[in-house]
């Protein structure tokens, strides 16, 4: 998971983190809740924008209270999906102004026994008329390296042929062209004076490439599937723990060369907002190359 946060495949790998495999289980899982969104939300990812009916709810609910494995099933409606995102984002303005009661998903939270085969929980819901997906908080707690990188602020630099934004236009004869050594000077330089960064490396593709292995030395297709090439080249900082680290990401993300930006701390916002509530909207990286959750001023 590591690698998913130094952002070396970008953004998919984010999205795809989230809706992560489940693992074996192992002792002390049973204090981590399954979350099962329903399709009550129009952007959820496979609802096809059909809601589910009080039928498929219901449905659900019967297969969830008669699998063994489970202990507790309680329902959250929209309403208390919303008092619960209140007080989570509550320092996060620009976030709460977004989102509204009807951008919420309902769900059922379910309390697994000590020992049990929680994949086959999840297993068992997904692809059910009415379910949108779910995930399990074990999974995550279980990862050693969970949620925690070694950097603070990452800056990845366009590739030849990307197809994010900013790559492709507003850089004169280099768009759609990989960051040429003039725009990874000029971000050096910035990188340099801005007060907020301690310190700052810059990764080739050789070291990223080499990272990703180590990182994923486990998961032999996506070993397979990957090659040097497909890895971009990106600055890792040190931020100082007293600033806003969005407002840095986000002011980089606007300079010619950059692909996209992020941080740890935004990096914690996405995953609560998908993993908790439900958004995997907020995994994605916008025009201006940083994810619509971490605004300036809100990390």
């Amino acid at each position: 998971m590591r690698a998913v946060l130094r952002g070396l495949l970008g953004v998919a790998l984010v999205a795809s983190a989230v809706v992560a495999v489940s693992s074996p289980a192992s002792a002390g899982d049973a204090e981590y809740e399954i979350r099962v969104f329903m399709c009550s939300s129009p952007s959820l990812l496979g609802c096809g924008k059909r809601p589910a009916t009080g039928a498929q709810k219901r449905s659900v609910r019967r297969l969830l209270e008669g699998l063994p494995e489970v202990e507790e099933v309680r329902f959250v409606d929209r309403a208390g999906m919303y008092a619960s995102f209140r007080r989570d984002f509550a320092g996060n303005k620009p976030l709460l102004r977004q989102i509204a009661t009807k951008d919420l998903p309902e769900m059922f939270l379910l309390r697994v026994k000590e020992g049990a085969d929680r994949e086959r929980v999840t297993r068992a819901v997904r692809g059910r008329p009415g379910v949108s997906w779910a995930t399990d908080a074990a999974d995550w707690q279980r990862d050693a390296l969970s949620w925690t990188p070694d950097w603070d602020g990452n800056l990845v630099l366009c590739s030849a042929g990307s197809a994010m934004v900013r790559c492709g236009k507003g850089r004169g004869k280099a768009n759609k062209k990989a960051a040429t050594a003039r725009e990874r000077a000029a971000m050096a330089a910035a990188l340099a004076k801005d007060p907020a960064v301690l310190s700052y490396v810059f990764e080739d593709q050789r070291t990223a490439y080499e990272n990703f292995k180590d990182d994923f030395a486990g998961n032999e297709g996506m070993l397979n599937a990957t090659e040097m090439s497909d890895m971009p080249e990106s600055y890792r900082l040190t931020l100082r723990p007293d600033a806003d680290w969005n407002t840095v990401t986000n002011r980089m993300a606007r300079m010619p060369g950059v692909s996209w930006a992020s941080n740890a701390r935004c990096f914690e916002t996405v995953a609560k907002l998908a993993g908790v509530y439900g958004l995997l909207d907020y995994s994605s990286a916008f025009a201006d190359g940083s994810p619509d959750a971490c605004a300036p001023g809100t990390g």
